[in-house]
């Protein structure tokens, strides 16, 4: 599924949420998801804000959190709880099952995939006698990148 496509079946699942539930269709709201669907990754509420505010877009803060739990809701986007405390989320529509490694000294994020790690999942389902239905997994791990373009004097996963 390319982006494009991607974006406009999450609109389409964004307006079909929004009428259910009696909520309206703002211009925001729709500006949020195409931000989300054509130019980010993994971002937390804070550089979504800033981003858009970069764009000319003025949107307060309490709308991206309100946006953002919105979009968890009806599943447009994934939410992370990651190590320090960090909540970061990325679009969830058109995604292929994958899974993380995060560098603790520079926040970098990789992701992979492994057909693997499915065969482990079910593995440890029939062991406990339950049907998995979805995994996350995250690793941890210290970048071993001399000189890594990632790392900076704030890194959001900087050990103590």
């Amino acid at each position: 599924m390319t982006s494009s496509e991607a974006l406009s079946h999450a609109q389409e699942i964004l307006e079909k949420y929004l009428l259910e539930r009696g909520l309206r269709r703002t211009e925001e709201r729709l500006e949020v998801l195409r931000t989300i669907y054509e130019e980010l990754t993994h971002f937390d509420a804070d550089s979504l804000h800033r981003h858009l505010l970069e764009r000319g877009l003025r949107i307060s803060r309490a709308t991206i959190y309100n946006t953002l739990d919105l979009f968890v809701s009806c599943g447009l986007v994934k939410r992370y709880a990651f190590a320090e405390g960090r909540t970061l989320y990325e679009r969830s529509v058109g995604r292929r099952q994958h899974d993380h490694l995060i560098c603790i000294e520079c926040g970098h994020i990789q992701e992979f995939c492994d057909p693997q790690l499915g065969l482990v999942v079910e593995g440890v389902g029939r062991l406990f006698h339950m049907n998995p239905v979805h995994h996350d997994l995250v690793v941890y791990a210290h970048c071993q990148v001399e000189g890594c373009p990632h790392r900076s004097e704030n890194s959001t996963f900087a050990t103590k």
